[in-house]
């Protein structure tokens, strides 16, 4: 059953004519087509009852060729905002679902006006692209693959001396080499690494750092997110403590990422071997995120969410433990929930790499 087949049953069953997709991922998810949406109004109708259609700007009519046969076609030029020809395809559809955390508050109320009923319905979809395909589990390893190869860049390049900003650089051009559309690495050095947001600076790494290095980026429309530590020279004390305590969080969640159990469940998992020994740091986060045709992805393995896995869908598992003026340590792999066991989609050791000076 194709995609739009799909949504068309989950539209219906929800009680609804029809559903609007208006996110780039959505977009992408049903029609192969990811927009660049800026100002402009891109969409997808899906009528529950069949027919629908898709809704671009003139300019970007050429590159919807790929998009499925059963959509409908229909673009707008400069003189119109797009909502007379969304308002057209949407037809005599009363109750529409939408994608309430994207959908602008200008269109919602536009369409409203014209008397249109909208349902937050952003599950509905979110329900689909969470259990991923055969291909689409390839693309995420492919992209893991890539990822790994920027490791090794990494670990070979890195010195006592180079700064944050110029390694993130390096290892962003060289994802643009390998063909990413986007990137984001994310290394930090010391006692920068206490803060898992830090923006990548002048620091410059120096002996003894702990170096925290996550690294997404998305090869063909897919994200693949792996985080690895090192440090410059041999690990202090803590810094061997604590990577194996977080090693140890990271087989337990992983192991419970199979169908049935929960998010909370994961993250229990982890939690339950980090809070072990406060004395070596924070648990700043939860397990770990949906992961596809965006990085962020729900469900989000943290305690609040209690939807019961299933098989196909793809979380990163990323336990870390923070501790301010020294620094953090953090492990993440993307893996697929399986019946029996779940699996790993990378093969890259999780051992604490020791650079040299």
């Amino acid at each position: 059953m194709s995609r739009i087949e799909q949504l068309r049953e989950a539209a219906e069953a929800g009680g609804l004519d029809a559903f609007l997709a208006t996110s780039d991922e959505s977009i992408a998810y049903l029609t192969g087509f990811r927009p660049l949406q800026l100002e402009r109004l891109f969409a997808v109708v899906v009528h529950a009852d069949g027919g629908g259609g898709l809704v671009v700007p003139k300019l970007d009519l050429g590159q919807i060729s790929g998009a499925p046969e059963e959509l409908e076609r229909v673009s707008y030029d400069a003189s119109s905002d797009g909502l007379p020809e969304l308002s057209g395809l949407l037809g005599g559809a009363h109750r529409v679902g939408v994608e309430e955390e994207h959908l602008i508050y200008a269109r919602s109320s536009a369409l409203s006006a014209r008397g249109v009923e909208l349902v937050p319905s952003g599950e509905t979809i979110m329900d689909l692209r969470a259990r991923k395909d055969a291909e689409e589990i390839e693309a995420i390893r492919r992209a893991c693959s890539r990822i790994e190869d920027a490791y090794a860049l990494a670990w070979r390049t890195v010195r006592v001396g180079m700064s944050e900003r110029e390694l993130n650089f390096r290892l962003e051009s060289f994802l643009r080499e390998q063909g990413a559309s986007e990137t984001h690495p994310h290394v930090l050095f010391g006692e920068n690494a206490a803060n898992p947001h830090a923006h990548p600076g002048d620091r410059v790494l120096a002996e003894g750092d702990v170096v925290c290095a996550d690294i997404a980026a998305c090869f063909d429309g897919y994200w693949g997110d792996l985080t690895r530590c090192a440090t410059a020279g041999p690990p202090t004390d803590w810094a061997r403590q604590v990577w194996a305590l977080v090693r140890d969080a990271q087989h337990a969640a992983v192991a419970k990422c199979v169908p049935g159990e929960t998010p909370r469940d994961v993250e229990a998992a982890e939690r339950e071997i980090l809070e072990t020994r406060p004395d070596l740091g924070e648990v700043l986060h939860g397990a770990g995120h949906a992961i596809g045709l965006a990085v962020h992805e729900p469900p989000f393995l943290v305690p609040r969410v209690t939807t019961p896995l299933a098989s196909g869908m793809i979380f990163t598992v990323e336990p870390g433990l923070y501790q301010a003026g020294l620094g953090g340590i953090r492990l993440e792999d993307d893996v697929v929930v399986r019946e029996g066991a779940p699996e790993v989609l990378s093969t890259l050791p999780l051992e604490l790499v020791e650079l040299s000076p």
